[in-house]
C-alpha cells in the first residue's frame, strides 16, 4: 500500500510515535524486532515500500548472509507475526490512544501508517496556549531576517508574562517556519489552541507589520491587524501585539505584568537591532555563529551602555561561547560575570541575565547555594523561560545528582519548547546520569532521527553505548559526531576512551598525543586528558589532570560527582578531596 504524500511535521510526528513503540517494554528488550519495524517505518518515509521484500529484512534486519534464501529460512514471516501481534497488543493497552497507529497487513512488510482524526484534533489543548510563528521577512533584503526572527522573539518573551497563558518557545518555534499554512499539523505538533503568524516588511525607516491570531481546531482567524509604523515604534507595536492576544484570548494579567511589558526597552532602537542580530547568530551554534553573536551583543552595548537586554546578551553569547570550548574559562568566566552583573543592575527584572550569573556562582564561585537562588529568581521572573529551567537541570539539580527534581525541570524546558535539539539532549544526559543507559539510548536515537545535524545526539549515544560495552555502535557514533563537529577535544578524548577499552592502546595513544598538540594552540579541557589517560589505565595521571582542571575553576569538572565515567576513581582518597574542593553541597 503506498503511502498518501506527507508533511514534514507528518514525518516528525510518525517518527516521535515510532520511538514512544520502540522505547515501550513490548519491543525494548527485543532489538531485532525493534530494527524490523525502524526498517520497515523508514523506507514507507522515504517511499521505498516496494524494497521492504524477505530478503532484504532477512540480511539487514536478521542478519542472514547474502546467501540467505527465504525459501528456506522463514525466520522473516515468522518474526512478521510476531510483530503484528506486538503492535495489536500495543494499541490495544498503553497506546490506545495515540495519534498515529502504524500496523502491517497480513501478508504485507510496509507498513500503514494511519492518523486518528478524532485524536489529531487534540481537544487536550488549553485554550491559552499559544505559538508565535516565525514572522516572514518581506523586505527586499534577506539581512532582514534577524528583525522579523528578533521581534517573534520578543513577542514570545511579552506573552510569558500573563499568568495562565503557556507559549512556546522561541527554539520549537523556530521549527514551524514555512507550515504557517498548516495550523492543524502544528496543533498536532505542539498541542497549542492559537498560532499568531506574521510578516515584516521594512523600507528605509518605514515598518509594516501585519498579524493574525488563529484557533488551530478551527482555522478561524480571532483577530488580524496591519501596523504601519516608524522603525523607532517597534517597541510599542511589540506591545499593541501582546495586548491584543491577551485581549482575545480573555487572559488575566497576573499583578506587576502589566508594567513590565514595557520594561525590554533599550535606550535606542540601533542597540536592540544589534542585539536582534546577536540573538539571530547565537541560535545557530556553530563556532562561527557563536563569534559573531558576540560581536553583535559587544555592539549593542557600545551603542547603548544602559540597554539590561544587550548586557543579557553579552552575557549568555560569552556562556554559550565557554559551553563550546572557544574561551577558557579563565577568560570567559569574569566576562560572563561582569556582563550579567550589569544587566541586573540596569533591569532587575530580565530574567535572562539569572542563568548565565548563576553558572558563575556555580561552577567559578561553587557556592551552589547562591546559583540555585539565581536560577530559581529568573523562573520567578518568567516562568516561561524554557532555557532557566532546563539550565537548572542539566547544569545544577542533576550534577549534584538531585535526579528527581532534574527530570521535573527537562520535562517543563520540553513542554515550553517541545522541539529544542538542546533540551532534548538534556533529558537522554539525564538517563545516562541516572545510568539508565538503554532510555539514554533511545532518547538518543529519537534526537538523531529528529535533528540529524545535531553532533551531541550521537556522541552522547556513544557514551550511552560505551557504558553498555558496546565499543563497536560507540566508536561509530563518536565517528558521526566528529563528521559534523569536527575535531572537537572532547570527541577526540571518547573516541581514545573507546579505543584503550577495546584493548588498542596505541591508538588511543594517538589521540592523547592529538590533543597534546592541540592544547599548545588552544583550550583544551583537562578532563578530556584525565579521562583518556583513566581509560589506559594511568590513575594517578587521571587525578593529576582532574586537579588541574579543578584549580582552574574549569566547566567540565561540575559533572565529577555524578558522571558514571568517573566511577573507577571514587574509591581513590585524591579523587574525594577533588570533591570536597568541589563543595557540592
Amino acid at each position: 500500500m503506498t503511502q498518501p504524500r506527507l508533511s514534514a511535521l507528518q514525518h516528525s510526528a510518525i517518527r516521535r510515535q515510532l520511538e514512544k513503540i520502540t522505547a515501550h517494554g513490548l519491543f525494548a528488550r527485543s532489538d531485532r524486532m525493534a530494527r524490523f519495524l525502524r526498517l520497515a517505518v523508514d523506507r514507507a518515509l522515504a517511499g521505498k515500500e516496494g524494497e521492504l521484500k524477505e530478503y532484504l529484512i532477512g540480511v539487514e534486519v536478521f542478519d542472514r548472509p547474502h546467501t540467505y534464501d527465504p525459501r528456506v529460512d522463514p525466520i522473516v514471516r515468522v518474526e512478521a507475526r510476531r510483530l503484528r501481534s506486538k503492535l495489536k497488543t500495543y494499541y490495544e493497552t498503553d497506546g490506545r490512544n495515540d495519534p498515529i497507529v502504524i500496523h502491517f497487513a497480513t501478508g504485507s512488510y510496509a507498513p500503514e501508517i494511519c492518523f486518528h482524526e478524532e485524536q489529531t484534533e487534540m481537544p487536550e489543548a488549553a485554550p491559552r496556549t499559544v505559538a508565535v510563528l516565525p514572522f516572514s521577512n518581506l523586505s527586499q533584503s534577506a539581512d532582514n531576517d534577524y528583525f522579523s526572527d528578533g521581534l517573534t522573539e520578543e513577542l514570545i518573551h511579552a506573552l510569558t508574562k500573563f499568568s495562565g497563558m503557556r507559549v512556546v518557545a522561541w527554539n520549537t518555534a523556530a521549527r514551524m517556519r514555512g507550515t504557517e499554512e498548516d495550523v492543524r499539523e502544528v496543533r498536532r505538533q505542539l498541542r497549542v489552541a492559537n498560532v499568531l503568524t506574521g510578516s515584516v516588511r521594512i523600507a528605509g525607516q518605514s515598518l509594516r507589520v501585519r498579524v493574525q491570531l488563529i484557533d488551530t481546531a478551527t482555522s478561524v482567524y480571532l483577530w488580524s491587524e496591519t501596523f504601519d509604523r516608524q522603525m523607532q515604534d517597534v517597541f510599542a507595536i511589540q506591545e499593541e501585539i501582546a495586548r491584543a492576544i491577551v485581549r482575545t484570548l480573555r487572559v488575566q494579567l497576573e499583578a506587576g505584568a502589566d508594567s513590565q511589558l514595557g520594561a525590554r526597552r533599550p535606550t535606542t532602537v540601533s542597540s536592540y537591532e544589534l542585539y536582534l542580530k546577536g540573538r539571530y547568530h547565537l541560535h545557530r551554534r556553530t563556532p562561527d555563529e557563536l563569534r559573531r553573536a558576540l560581536e553583535y551583543f559587544q555592539a549593542a552595548v557600545h551603542a547603548d551602555g544602559s540597554s539590561g537586554l544587550a548586557y543579557a546578551g553579552l552575557a549568555d553569547g560569552y556562556c554559550l561561547n565557554v559551553d563550546y570550548g572557544l574561551l577558557h574559562p579563565a577568560e570567559g568566566f569574569p566576562k560572563i560575570r561582569a556582563a550579567a552583573s550589569r544587566a541586573i543592575e540596569i533591569d532587575a527584572a530580565l530574567a535572562e541575565a539569572y542563568p548565565a550569573l548563576a553558572v558563575i556562582r556555580s561552577q567559578a564561585d561553587r557556592d551552589w547555594e547562591d546559583a540555585e537562588r539565581l536560577y530559581r529568581k529568573a523562573i520567578a521572573l518568567n516562568p516561561g523561560y524554557a532555557t532557566a529551567h532546563h539550565w537548572l537541570a542539566t547544569d545544577y539539580l542533576g550534577p549534584l545528582g538531585r535526579f528527581e527534581e532534574a527530570d521535573d525541570e527537562i520535562e517543563i524546558a520540553l513542554e515550553l519548547d517541545p522541539l529544542s535539539s538542546i533540551i532534548r539532549e538534556g533529558r537522554a544526559l539525564l538517563s545516562t546520569l541516572q545510568r539508565r543507559y538503554e532510555e539514554a539510548v533511545a532518547r538518543y536515537r529519537e534526537l538523531v532521527e529528529f535533528d540529524p545535524s545535531f553532533y551531541k545526539g550521537y556522541t552522547g549515544m556513544g557514551r550511552a553505548y560505551a557504558q553498555l560495552g558496546n565499543y563497536a555502535e560507540a566508536r561509530a557514533m563518536f565517528e558521526k559526531g566528529r563528521a559534523l563537529a569536527g575535531d572537537v577535544p572532547n570527541i577526540l578524548s571518547a573516541i581514545g576512551q573507546v579505543l584503550a577499552a577495546t584493548g588498542d592502546s596505541p591508538g588511543a595513544r594517538e589521540f592523547l598525543a592529538q590533543l597534546t598538540a592541540r592544547a599548545r594552540d588552544a583550550y583544551v579541557p583537562s578532563t578530556c586528558f584525565a579521562l583518556l589517560h583513566l581509560s589506559l589505565g594511568e590513575t594517578a595521571r587521571a587525578l593529576d589532570w582532574l586537579e588541574t582542571g579543578c584549580d582552574q575553576h574549569e566547566l567540565t569538572m561540575y559533572m565529577t560527582r555524578v558522571h558514571p565515567l568517573y566511577d573507577p576513581l571514587r574509591t581513590e582518597p585524591r579523587f574525594q578531596a577533588i570533591l570536597e574542593r568541589m563543595r557540592f553541597p
